[in-house]
């Protein structure tokens, strides 16, 4: 029986559990730690990154939640915007409390997020920005 990959629909030739081809695999990969990198930075999650994050299983989701947690307890105190992220991960992926630990859950309000501003108004510092803009000249944050 001939095997392709999920990804990219070609024939998998060498021998794998995976249902990726080596190339793919590789490339989820490293768009895996680019969506981490882009919340630990960005404090933000995309519908699109949670799509490539879906193609991963559950216990990579976990560590990197745990990842997460962790660098974000290593940054002082949870914000709103930190708390949102780590919801949405568990709520989006069925992430336990067994799975990731009691002490690793934080308490948010679900209807205080996220935050909304006006399309000329920077979402963090609050300072008049134009429209198009994808990051606030004042404060950096992704917009």
């Amino acid at each position: 029986m001939v095997k392709v990959c999920a990804e990219c629909g070609k024939e998998i030739k060498e021998e794998t559990d995976s249902i990726y081809c080596s190339r793919c695999d590789e490339l989820l990969d490293k768009k895996f730690e680019e969506i981490e990198d882009n919340i630990l930075i960005y404090k933000e999650l995309m519908p699109n990154e949670i799509e490539v994050l879906n193609k991963f299983e559950k216990e990579d989701i976990v560590d990197m939640y745990i990842r997460i947690f962790d660098n974000f307890k290593l940054e002082g105190n949870f914000t709103k915007e930190k708390a949102y992220i780590l919801n949405l991960l568990i709520k989006t992926f069925n992430i336990s409390e067994n799975e990731i630990g009691k002490d690793r859950i934080v308490d948010y309000k679900e209807d205080s997020f996220p935050k909304t501003a006006k399309k000329d108004t920077c979402i963090n510092c609050g300072k008049k920005i134009n429209e198009d803009f994808n990051f606030c000249p004042y404060c950096g944050v992704r917009l």
